[in-house]
């Protein structure tokens, strides 16, 4: 009987953010111990700095537990359940990845999405992995299109955290839209984390305010209550009064 060697895919990765983990019930971990027990496996990217090399995540095939219908039916009430082992394709797992990483976008540019995507490596790279484990790299033309669909996903996003800091609109702009403003190198007030995380805009002009300033630097108006223990310093004292 033949051995089965299982096929393996690749994904390739530039993103420079923290993409959502994905946890899917097949691979070769297990949630819990017997027969009945789910298999379980958590995929993940890491964040690659602009010009650095794509994070490259290899993929198998692999085998989900699913319900033996056929012993089902002669068990009755048992609380154990039988399962059997069902093949789950590389292809699938490729396909499902990509769906929740650079799919569900809603409004956005056509082909604007994260730079994630499946990579072909040369057969001679492919023996490198099988033999030491080499990660294969993406070639230019895979930079090139990991480059240009987050290039035009960023830009929009840019474009969106400018929008909303003009219409004062500071809540709304995202973790996600700062961290476009810096891959692209764009460098604006409403981009720092810092800045966000202390300040925000000033109601009547706009510009950035600190969080614990009563008074806008820009245009002098007040921009928050006076605090109790400081609202003496406003009047003037009895001695200077005429």
């Amino acid at each position: 009987m033949a051995q089965y060697i299982p096929d393996v895919r690749f994904i390739a990765s530039i993103y420079p953010g923290v993409l959502p983990t994905i946890r899917r019930h097949y691979g070769p971990s297990r949630q819990s111990e017997g027969v009945g027990a789910q298999r379980s496996t958590a995929f993940t990217l890491q964040p690659v700095a602009r010009g650095k090399k794509p994070f490259v995540l290899p993929l198998y095939d692999s085998f989900e537990n699913v319900l033996d219908i056929v012993s089902l039916s002669s068990m009755g009430n048992k609380a154990e359940k039988p399962r059997l082992p069902k093949p789950v394709p590389v292809e699938t797992i490729v396909a499902d990845l990509l769906k929740e990483w650079t799919g569900g976008l809603f409004n956005v540019p056509q082909g604007a999405m994260p730079g994630v995507i499946e990579i072909r490596p040369m057969k001679v790279e492919l023996e490198k992995w099988e033999k030491s484990g080499t990660l294969p790299g993406a070639t230019v033309s895979e930079l090139d299109q990991m480059e240009t669909q987050q290039t035009l996903y960023f830009e929009y996003l840019f474009t969106e955290g400018e929008r909303l800091h003009k219409q004062n609109n500071w809540k709304e702009i995202t973790d996600t839209m700062r961290t476009a403003a810096e891959w692209l190198g764009h460098e604006r007030e409403w981009s720092h984390r810092a800045i966000a995380r202390d300040s925000g805009p000033c109601p009547w002009c706009q510009a950035i305010v600190p969080n614990i300033a009563i008074v806008c630097n820009t245009c002098g108006r007040q921009v928050r209550e006076t605090p109790p223990h400081l609202a003496h310093l406003e009047k003037p004292s009895a001695a200077l009064r005429p």
